[in-house]
């Protein structure tokens, strides 16, 4: 009997045609399982048919989450989440211009759009907006000049200057909570940075993406992450509150966003770029010329399992590159606040000594002021490279931000501390770097007390960091406890 699918059958044209339509089948298929159908119900599908499109207000200048663009366009990580729901929802969202994020919440409460991209969810929002589950979350820090010494929170900020925009929700939060903080309004967060820097208004607040996006697009040397607070990011898609199919609908278009898209548009955003895509032109050429559509099947196999194995490759580089401060190449802040977590825990347990070396490099604006910024980047690389040379293997070291850094030393005393920490100065010291020539940096050591917690025990390192500059600079200073009586 001859095969049932015999390609040396040319004249066969009921065969051609069944070959043609089983290969044009599979290739359907295959695309349509990379895009499930939402299961809207009927009432939902109805409503978003008859309604045929959205209309979106944002926060305008918010970036890397979002803003309005030059062009009027909507771009940000915001953007991408909002284009893939209009394509799940199959219905187009519209972007209502604003010149402010208080006149996004201005037309929102009076419906002049549909949906907010963006926001956290508060009582007073709550009024007049329904609310998706949370897509992003994202601690909030506090920014200040390099000599401030460590913010334990809004609290740390009373009788100072605090940056806001008028309508993001750290302003009733704060207002409720933190009445003695005094409030400055700014118009975005790059404003409210070149007035720290400046030293115009004491600190900003932010979400730590939005901030280290604007500390490194600005280059402040002189701004330093002071401190967390005790508010968390867990921003959602804000609806109008008159339209609970429209709500229901786009719970389950951000549902169906799974964790490749998010992850793609993560990367997008935050600087690490990478582009994975299979090029079907030849097999659709093979497939229409040559008809071959279990050759096809087969083919797409083999290209998916390679692209899989790829984006597995990618994602073990991206978590590595999340943890790395890009320039030195070694932790960065976040990595390193896991870190110190952990060891806090393992030293609690364990009953075993934890110590922290803070140094910071003595002068550095005027490094880069003199020689430049490649000049002072050659210097902070070479730092680095020097303090990995030197430390311990299970000592962990990082930049703690701009020409900061901290080194955890896991069952190590003070004393031990210490004697690393003044072993790096004479390193620095001897040093000879490009056009720089020599550099200083000044260190603070503390050990972790039965009574300290970790912001105690960043606080004392801090404190310690503090006095070697007061008094003179290049030189290693120890927490003790008459530090704590300085006021801070």
């Amino acid at each position: 009997m001859e095969p049932r699918f015999d390609v040396r059958r040319r004249n066969d044209g009921l065969g051609l045609v069944l070959r043609c339509a089983i290969a044009f089948a599979f290739v359907c298929f295959g695309f349509l399982s990379q895009a499930w159908a939402l299961e809207l119900t009927d009432a939902e599908q109805k409503h978003l048919a008859n309604l045929g499109r959205l209309t979106m207000c944002v926060d305008p200048s918010w970036m890397p989450y979002e803003k309005i663009d030059e062009h009027g366009a909507h771009i940000g990580i915001a953007a991408d989440f909002m284009a893939l729901a209009s394509a799940k929802l199959g219905v187009p969202i519209e972007l209502v211009p604003t010149t402010s994020w208080q006149e996004s919440l201005d037309f929102a409460q009076s419906h002049k759009c549909d949906i907010l991209s963006l926001l956290n969810k508060t009582d007073e929002r709550a009024a007049y907006l329904n609310f998706t589950d949370p897509y992003i979350d994202a601690a909030v820090v506090l920014v200040a000049r390099d000599e401030v010494l460590y913010l334990n929170g809004f609290e740390d900020l009373a009788n100072h200057t605090l940056g806001v925009i008028e309508g993001y929700v750290y302003e009733s939060y704060i207002r409720q909570n933190y009445p003695e903080v005094r409030l400055v309004y700014v118009d975005n967060l790059q404003d409210a940075l070149l007035r720290v820097s400046k030293g115009e208004i004491f600190a900003a607040v932010d979400s730590l993406f939005i901030v280290s996006h604007h500390m490194q697009k600005l280059g402040l040397s002189n701004l330093k992450i002071a401190g967390q607070t005790d508010f968390t990011h867990a921003l959602r898609v804000g609806v109008r509150d008159d339209d609970l199919l429209m709500l229901t609908a786009m719970q389950k278009a951000m549902d169906d966003i799974g964790p490749d898209e998010r992850n793609e548009i993560m990367r997008k955003w935050f600087s690490f770029r990478f582009e994975l895509g299979t090029d079907y032109s030849r097999v659709w050429q093979v497939v229409i010329v040559a008809l071959l559509g279990f050759a096809f099947v087969i083919y797409r196999y083999q290209v998916q399992k390679r692209f899989n194995r790829q984006l597995q490759e990618k994602n073990r580089d991206l978590e590595r590159l999340s943890e790395i401060d890009r320039l030195t190449g070694v932790f960065n802040r976040m990595k390193l606040d896991d870190v110190l977590e952990a060891e806090f825990e393992r030293s609690r347990r364990y009953q075993r000594s934890l110590s922290v070396v803070m140094f910071d490099l003595d002068r550095f604006k005027q490094v880069n002021d003199t020689f430049g910024h490649q000049e002072g980047d050659a210097v902070l690389v070479a730092c680095a490279q020097a303090v990995r040379d030197n430390i311990r293997q299970h000592d962990v070291f990082g930049r703690w931000g701009g020409e900061e850094f901290l080194i955890l030393c896991p069952e190590t005393t003070v004393d031990g501390a210490e004697q690393l920490a003044e072993h790096l100065r004479k390193a620095f010291e001897g040093m000879y770097v490009g056009e720089v020539g020599r550099f200083t940096a000044s260190f603070g050591v503390a050990e972790l007390s039965n009574t300290d917690d970790i912001r105690r025990l960043v606080r004392h390192v801090d404190e310690a960091l503090y006095a070697a500059k007061e008094a003179g600079r290049n030189t290693v200073r120890v927490h003790t406890a008459a530090l704590d009586q300085q006021p801070s």
